[in-house]
């Protein structure tokens, strides 16, 4: 395709002269004459070149310059000038003129300054281009680097949050039955003596604490003998809809005393995961009941889930092959109170709580993040304070045959 040029000049004859060595050397000319004609012609027909006159009424050639450069800084403009001082090359050349000829001129002259003109042009745009793509590439390579920085600091939180807790699993074990010996000792003699008192003495109220207290360390030992367990449930092909709806049925009363509405949005075809249905309900249970404690003024709960096809850069997936992968997403989201910013990165953590001390034993959560581990799959939280919760699990779908790593 032959390069456009477009030959701006007030006086005809010189239009045509131009036109006409320019057309025999092979390039599409458009004719302009005058400067209203040429800022038209520039906007509508896009042309490589512009060989300019210097002096026109109405615009000069200097004023016609500047607007081309505005529009399009791919328009290179060479001015034709009658003025050949030092002066006028100078002005031209700053406003953005890639060359200037001075009449009088011969046709060599003219054909010389254009095909060097355009060559450079190409040559410029080129090198703009490259520049730009080696640019886009830097940027893209940076957000990588970030992204990747990213990665490898919540793999290695996450692989000591998992040293951390088997290590809590190695020590619950023995620890588990040393507490529950005298801990029986102590609620058994608090009965007794409950027993033996009338039914104002004050001394019932500090058994009843006593009793009471004796509950949360039960409860507590009760969640460390998840971490220390060695043999684990037998997984099998499983619909997650059945320990959800479960742990529904184990809470309705609770739901209903606390005036707490649960949707259940479930996408057709959600493939069986591989995992054990009692460990499974048992996730939901506590999530569940975190939700009731996040509503104590009633709320909604809302349990979606669906079938995804996500790689390594699928959200929250860190350090896995780059095939795709077929999983299924929970999502459970109430409409509580919320997490603070600052607790979002810790409330997977053993002992760490938000609840007062009679409410929680800060166990739940990390017994939660342990059983999704151990079924290869992994949880994530998002939750702004006053906005509820929404806790995001992604399990591998039995058919894809793998697992997300544990990082």
């Amino acid at each position: 395709m032959p390069d456009k040029i477009l030959v701006v000049d007030d006086e005809q004859d010189i239009v045509k002269v131009l036109s006409k060595i320019l057309e025999l050397a092979g390039h599409e000319v458009i004719a302009a004459f005058n400067g209203v004609e040429a800022l038209q012609a520039v906007r509508q027909r896009n042309p490589q070149l512009v060989l300019l006159d210097y002096m026109m009424p109405d615009m000069t050639g200097l004023e016609v310059l500047k607007q081309i450069k505005e529009f399009s800084e791919e328009t290179y403009v060479v001015m034709v000038t009658g003025r050949g001082s030092e002066e006028v090359a100078a002005s031209v050349m700053k406003a953005g003129a890639s060359d200037y000829v001075i009449k009088p001129f011969v046709r060599e002259q003219i054909t010389t300054v254009v095909k060097d003109t355009l060559r450079i042009r190409s040559a410029e745009i080129k090198a703009k281009r490259l520049q730009d793509e080696i640019q886009e590439l830097n940027r893209d390579l940076e957000r990588k680097v970030e992204e990747r920085t990213k990665d490898l600091v919540e793999t290695q939180d996450r692989l000591i949050h998992q040293t951390n807790l088997a290590s809590l699993g190695e020590m619950s074990g023995g620890m588990a039955h040393e507490i529950r010996n005298p801990l029986n000792s102590i609620a058994l003699y608090s009965q007794i003596m409950m027993e033996e008192l009338i039914e104002d003495d004050p001394k019932r109220e500090y058994l009843t604490k006593i009793m009471s207290d004796v509950d949360r360390i039960n409860a507590i030992v009760t969640n460390l003998n998840v971490f220390s367990r060695r043999i684990k449930r037998d997984k099998k092909p499983i619909h997650l809809l059945s320990p959800i709806r479960a742990s529904l049925r184990t809470l309705s009363t609770q739901f209903m005393k606390n005036d707490i509405k649960v949707k259940l949005d479930m996408e057709p075809d959600i493939p069986e995961v591989l995992a054990s249905a009692e460990e499974m309900e048992e996730v939901f249970d506590h999530l569940l009941v975190n939700a009731i404690h996040a509503m104590p003024q009633g709320g909604d709960i809302l349990i979606q889930a669906r079938k995804m096809r996500g790689s390594s850069k699928a959200e929250f997936l860190r350090d896995t092959p780059p095939a795709e992968r077929e999983y299924v997403e929970i999502k459970l989201k109430d409409s509580g109170i919320g997490i603070e910013k600052e607790a979002l990165g810790k409330i997977f953590i053993p002992f760490y709580t938000t609840k007062s001390d009679w409410e929680g034993t800060g166990l739940g959560l990390s017994v939660v993040d342990r059983v999704i581990n151990d079924h290869g799959g992994i949880i994530n939280v998002e939750s702004e304070p006053g906005k509820g919760a929404t806790f995001i699990i992604r399990l591998p779908a039995l058919e894809s045959g793998t697992q997300f790593s544990a990082a």
